[in-house]
């Protein structure tokens, strides 16, 4: 646990700087003026006449030397003015503390959940493939809430551990022997609890991981509602996820109750000690009544926090592995991220319709070589059309035209240059893309088309609707304001697939992907968009995926891609699969 805390404060000092050390400075100050005000009782106790004898120590003569230097009395009411200017001030350090605290806390999550999104769309295609939705939004969201919790935790163990030290060295200037006699209890204590904390550790690393299970599974079930309605399977979706639930109840008691344990251990038995410390101060230890009282004022106020330090120490345990969970996201994500070449580095692409070349091109997965060496030439403004049986390779090969998926051998190249040598998201920002099952925020119609081109103007959008047979938009009650719903849902499948495809054509593409882009359409539908791509041809280059014969019929090429390769064949043939 130390090496993850000493890791998490360097991580804290990396995004917050500077401010940092100051935090430290401002909460020993705040532990300085409390620990001060206590001591100021001692002086006070001898000008009220309360004790005689009281104040003859250290601290005492501190105090008056102090009050002097002002300009105060040594008199009750100098000594009460002195404490009460002491506990003004304390309270703006504590304010300030509290302020840059709270602050540091959720710039430092809102810095994690930022550096955790950015790694995963910096990341390749394929880092999202490889791994459950649910952990990455997990990872994404609630770990760095849990690691805004272990930052917390850990400026109240910093809190603590000044503030007590601040108290017992005031202490042990009044009277070491009691001190003492409180230190051993406090360490016995200590001692008695230490497996506690232990046990919080290995819960909170398993909370890291059933957390990951709960989201995964909600966020599944919960995207699969309409197959789990249609198929009367509520029960089993139930089940699945409370499988999951009671076993993070369980965690999250054992947790709530060790921390309770700690509580109690310390609270009950620092109260058997401050009535042991009365009853033997002045008649076994020869200490004044004075002095006890403000030894027993101070430890009244130390035992909270030295039962709050081990409760912060057992609940940083259980938040600490949060820290671990997310630099490992992010170092996976990282060590997949697209490269980024520097403006000027790499050659620059023509415009107009991109060229697409494809050269000894291969692709295993999962051990299954999907692609063989396969070689493919696209000419600026052709509209090819791929074909081939389910599992063939016909995503994997448009996957590799958009650098979405690595190769293990082989050349890609755009406009004749190799698609490595420059940064993929250049040839990105040049090409279109529809697939069969289109990806509509929940936003206004108006946002999803403007996603790509947010500068876009509404003549541009009139117009992009109008190519995509998608006016229809104009006739809804709240038009381009109309909310699409979660994933589109408002929308019907091929109003879904009009407001996509006007969306890609917003964006001025080069290259125009379309998987299976049609085959939710109603005829008539279907015949408007293929007039519309039909019109396009030799403006931009057309890749498409499908066997829809009114696609297939203006197309300028058939490639059918068959074990791993790829080869021309008649547009009179509407190869199946």
């Amino acid at each position: 646990m130390l090496s993850s805390l000493l890791n998490l404060f360097k991580d804290v000092y990396r995004v917050t700087g500077n401010r940092l050390p100051l935090l430290v400075v401002l909460t020993f100050l705040n532990a300085l003026f409390d620990g001060a005000t206590v001591a100021a009782l001692l002086p006070l106790l001898k000008a009220v006449g309360g004790t005689p004898g009281a104040g003859d120590d250290r601290v005492t003569a501190s105090i008056n030397a102090v009050l002097t230097a002002l300009g105060l009395p040594i008199t009750a009411y100098g000594i009460a003015g002195f404490s009460v200017g002491l506990i003004a001030i304390g309270a703006v350090v504590f304010l300030a503390q509290a302020y840059l605290g709270s602050k540091l806390q959720t710039e430092y999550v809102a810095s994690w959940q930022q550096r955790l999104f950015s790694s995963y769309f910096g990341s390749e295609f394929g880092f999202f493939r490889e791994r459950r939705a649910g952990d990455l939004i997990s990872a994404g969201i609630t770990e760095p809430v849990r690691l805004g919790g272990a930052f917390y935790q850990a400026n109240l163990i910093l809190s603590s551990v000044l503030f007590i030290g601040v108290q017992v060295a005031v202490a042990l200037v009044i009277a070491p022997v009691v001190v003492a006699m409180l230190f051993g209890a406090g360490t016995f204590l200590f001692i008695i609890s230490v497996g506690l904390v232990r046990r919080g550790l290995l819960v909170g690393e398993e909370m890291t991981v059933v957390n990951a299970d709960l989201q995964s599974d909600a966020g599944e079930l919960v995207a699969g509602a309409k197959f789990v309605k249609a198929t009367a399977t509520e029960q089993r979706a139930i089940s699945r996820l409370s499988r999951t639930i009671l076993r993070l109840r369980d965690l999250t008691f054992s947790n709530s109750f060790d921390v309770q344990i700690v509580r109690a251990i310390f609270e009950y038995a620092s109260s058997l000690v401050v009535i042991g410390l009365l009853v033997a101060g002045p008649m076994l230890l020869a200490v004044d009544v004075g002095t006890v009282v403000v030894i027993v004022a101070m430890f009244v106020r130390l035992f909270p926090k030295v039962t709050g330090l081990r409760q912060c120490q057992q609940s940083i345990s259980l938040v600490l592995p949060a820290f671990d969970a997310v630099s490992a996201m992010v170092a996976e994500a990282e060590k997949t991220a697209e490269p980024l070449l520097l403006s000027g580095s790499a050659p620059q692409l023509s415009k107009g319709p991109a060229s697409i070349a494809l050269e000894g091109v291969s692709v295993v997965i999962n051990g299954r070589t999907i692609l063989d060496e396969l070689s493919l030439a696209i000419k600026p403004g052709e509209f090819v059309v791929l074909t081939g049986q389910t599992g063939a390779g016909k995503t994997t090969l448009l996957d590799c035209m958009l650098g979405l998926r690595r190769i293990e051998t082989g050349v890609i190249r755009i406009d004749g240059e190799r698609l490595d040598t420059f940064a993929v998201a250049e040839w990105r920002h040049g090409v279109g893309y529809l697939g069969q099952d289109p990806m509509l925020f929940h936003a206004t119609i108006e946002e999803n088309l403007r996603w790509i081109k947010p500068d876009t103007t509404d003549a541009d959008i009139e117009k992009a609707l109008r190519l995509a047979s998608a006016e229809f938009v104009y006739h809804l009650p709240d038009g381009l304001k109309t909310i699409v719903g979660d994933a589109g849902s408002r929308l019907s499948g091929g109003e879904r697939q009009r407001i996509a495809l006007a969306r890609a054509l917003l964006g001025e593409p080069r290259l125009l992907v379309l998987d299976e882009a049609t085959s939710a359409l109603d005829a008539a539908t279907e015949a408007s968009v293929v007039e519309t791509i039909a019109r396009l041809k030799g403006t931009l280059t057309i890749v498409s995926i499908t066997h829809r014969p009114a696609l297939v019929a203006v197309a300028d090429r058939m490639i059918e891609v068959k074990q791993g390769k790829a080869a021309d064949v008649p547009l009179a043939i509407d190869a199946q699969g």
